[in-house]
């Protein structure tokens, strides 16, 4: 077998290695997350090398996890699974994804990187978030192997969004019975003695977050859509205002307090229908479930007869990633709640702490004070507080250590303005016998929800269980939502969450230092590259093949089958090897969608490039085309079409001669 052959994953199942590509596929603006990542230096090798370089820019996460999820998958869906054949569980694909949040300095990588890899196709395939662009980019990595020097191509847009149809990741539904998770992969991955590049066998927990990663960047182009289409500039300056409160204080306004000018007349107006919210699942596969498994005790059972590895490896047409995914829900009023979030999600927390930092050391609002009568419960080694006025409750903790004293605040609300509730208190006792303390998230001020910083809590405790409570409020976010709607970005029709703080910085006569990181950092990466196949000339029905089908099937590797790389006489010798497999995908078209063995070919995403949908395709002309001249192949071998439809898609002929397989 050929071993530059690539294959992955559900993950990232349709990427192009070489195919040919147009200017759309490198980015229209601005870089990846990847890029910025790796910077001008080679890809890390091994695989070992290049986790622990995306492991060391992240935070700890709060859930004991690693915030670089990664999972195997040796019996996926990718194009090109049958890259480790037979070798599945010796060569399994590895699956990873970054829903934790990048230390300060370092590119933002939360729901932004996805990637995939698999040793024996030499490859790692990317998606990353691009926020200048506002779409994710999808990328691979040749060459990725001992004594080699990776290279890094922009890919086939237009081969990756048959399966990533919502120009994001993609992953299975519960119960990830592909992955570890499933006790029977499991055991044939222990069963092997390898330790997969360090990768431990993981449960659901780690599929879980991956699918949850997948599915809140599948949000993005929804948040991008709804701040393009159907908010005006004085609704994106209350979005965003909304949106930078919550990332500031960690506690969302409740939906009626939100509002965002014309948005629910706009949103009818522009989707009467609602808004479609896309679907980062597909359907969940076990690869046993068909299949007779023996009880594992050695490595010998590893050596699978050919026919139960087909019948592992074999994707059932309802399945496959290729099937059109239909919306989730529809939206039919705008879900303000959501949209603050989503919103949210889209700003670095890196950088809000930076904001956050500069808009106390920058901006000067006079203080606020509220006093509260208070009720203190003593308890061993803690003190018990709440203070409540009609307007104003507060409750919470604190202990002494030593001279220090800290705790925790349980709740602070004002009218409807709260506090998140994993603030912490820091401090220490006067000598006037007043308790001061600093409430803090984090490593971020104290805030409520409407913007406001809590700065300080004075407590005086009267009498052993009664006394008083004053709190120090400073408005300086007052600053911020006075200038947000003249910022530029406005009337942008992309957001980008780094210009956003940019642009308020310069607002508020911040240092600028901060705002230059990403320019400075994008003059000193390597150009954007794409992978280009030569044009070549082909002769006869090869031509119209290559019109419909070489987006996907004329790259420089084996799969997805590359029957039309190669001159003329290559091309149209691999037609005719192919032309079983080909003849049978194409007349998919005129079977029920129950009743189909395997998808359609071209799939239903890629019509539209064509000017067709399902059903003007169908009865086209190009189709009957392409069907004839795949029949008229099969005859010129002396074979029987109609024989052909009659059986299993996997029993007919390989797309490619053995000998490059």
């Amino acid at each position: 077998m050929n071993r530059i052959t690539g294959g992955i994953m559900a993950l990232l199942c349709c990427f192009s290695i070489g195919a040919a590509a147009d200017d759309g596929d490198l980015p229209p603006t601005g870089r990846s997350r990847f890029d910025y990542l790796i910077g001008n230096a080679p890809v890390p090798y091994p695989l070992s090398r290049l986790i622990a370089r995306i492991r060391s820019q992240l935070e700890a996460s709060g859930d004991g996890l690693s915030p670089f999820k990664i999972t195997l998958i040796p019996l996926g869906r990718s194009l090109r699974r049958s890259v480790a054949a037979p070798d599945f569980f010796h060569y399994p694909s590895v699956v990873a994804a970054v829903d934790g949040n990048s230390k300060a300095g370092y590119t933002p990588l939360h729901d932004q990187l996805f990637l995939g890899y698999n040793e024996r196709a030499e490859s790692v395939e990317i998606i990353s978030y691009n926020e200048q662009a506002g779409r994710f980019e999808f990328q691979v990595v040749r060459d990725y192997r001992a004594g080699a020097q990776p290279k890094t191509y922009y890919a086939s847009r237009a081969l990756c969004l048959a399966c990533h149809q919502n120009n994001a990741p993609i992953f299975s539904r519960p119960l990830w019975d592909e992955t570890p998770a499933n006790p029977a992969i499991a055991s044939r991955l222990k069963a092997t003695g390898r330790d997969f590049y360090g990768i431990p066998l993981s449960g659901t927990d780690i599929s879980s977050a991956i699918d949850a990663a997948a599915e809140r960047a599948n949000m993005f182009q929804v948040w991008l859509q709804i701040w393009r289409e159907a908010c005006s500039n004085a609704c994106r300056a209350q979005w965003l205002d909304a949106a930078l409160a919550y990332a500031m204080s960690g506690n969302l306004p409740e939906a009626d307090e939100l509002k965002f000018a014309d948005l629910e007349m706009r949103w009818t107006k522009i989707w009467p229908q609602g808004l479609s919210i896309p679907g980062s699942s597909i359907p969940n596969r076990d690869p046993f479930a068909n299949v007779v498994e023996p009880h594992i005790k050695s490595n010998a059972v590893l050596s699978h007869p050919l026919a139960e590895l087909a019948q592992l490896a074999y994707i059932p047409a309802q399945f496959e990633p290729l099937n059109p995914r239909p919306p989730l829900q529809r939206w039919t009023t705008p879900d303000k709640t959501r949209l603050v979030a989503g919103l949210a999600g889209l700003l670095n927390k890196a950088d809000v702490q930076a904001f956050d930092q500069a808009l106390v050391t920058h901006t000067k609002a006079q203080p606020q004070t509220l006093s509260l009568p208070c009720r203190f419960t003593r308890k061993p080694g803690r003190v018990v507080f709440n203070c409540a006025t009609p307007d104003v409750q507060l409750s919470g903790v604190f202990q002494s250590t030593g001279s220090n004293l800290s705790g925790q605040i349980d709740r602070l609300q004002e009218g409807r303005a709260k506090t998140a509730l994993d603030l912490t208190l820091s401090g220490r006792m006067t000598k006037a016998g007043q308790i001061e303390l600093i409430p803090k998230r984090g490593a971020s001020w104290a805030r409520l929800s409407d913007g406001r910083r809590w700065s300080r809590l004075q407590l005086d405790t009267l009498r052993a269980d009664q006394g008083s409570a004053t709190l120090t409020l400073i408005d300086d976010y007052a600053a911020v939502r006075s200038v947000l709607p003249r910022l530029p970005l406005m009337t942008a029709s992309i957001f980008d969450g780094s210009r956003a703080l940019a642009e308020l910085q310069a607002a508020l006569g911040m240092d600028k230092r901060e705002v230059l990181t990403r320019e400075t950092l994008a003059n000193k990466l390597p150009p954007a590259k794409l992978e280009i196949v030569a044009p070549r000339k082909l002769s006869g029905s090869a031509t119209r093949f290559l019109q419909y089908c070489g987006p996907c099937h004329g790259s420089t590797t084996n799969f997805p089958p590359n029957f039309l790389h190669g001159d003329d006489a290559t091309v149209n010798a691999r037609l005719d090897h192919c032309a079983e497999r080909i003849f049978y995908r194409l007349s998919m078209w005129h079977v029920a969608e129950a009743k189909r063995g395997k998808t359609t070919m071209p799939p239903t995403p890629a019509l539209a490039a064509y000017g067709f949908d399902e059903t003007s395709w169908a009865s086209s002309a190009p189709l009957a085309d392409l069907i004839e001249a795949a029949r008229q192949r099969i005859v010129n071998q002396g074979g029987q079409p109609d024989a052909v439809l009659t059986r299993s898609f996997e029993q007919l002929r390989s797309c490619l001669p053995a000998t490059i397989q």
